[in-house]
């Protein structure tokens, strides 16, 4: 199946935090990061995501992280955090999603 013919991924928020953490950011980071997520939905690893654990992928925009998780089976991205890039970054990444 080409990239064409896959089908869009429907892109969530997890929770009331992650759109805490979108709706705080600066307007040019916000706008970027929607973008990010719009492009998601077309292509959920794109060039440059990096696997974290299992079915759990990071993109970067910027200094901010997006960690999310993909479910191809449902064609759904969920969005776990939005963080600007620091050492507590992927703390707890494991528990984000369950």
């Amino acid at each position: 199946m080409s990239a064409k013919e896959r089908p869009e991924f429907e892109v969530r928020l997890r929770n009331k935090r992650v759109q805490r953490e979108l709706d705080s950011l600066r307007e040019a980071d916000y706008q970027r990061v929607v973008a990010k997520l719009r492009a998601l939905a077309k292509d959920p690893r794109p060039r440059g995501c990096e696997k974290l654990i299992d079915d759990i992928y990071r993109v970067r925009v910027g200094t901010f992280r997006i960690i999310y998780l993909v479910d191809d089976k449902n064609s759904r991205i969920e969005v776990g955090a939005i963080r600007r890039r620091a050492k507590g970054t992927y703390r707890g990444i494991e528990g984000i999603f369950k």
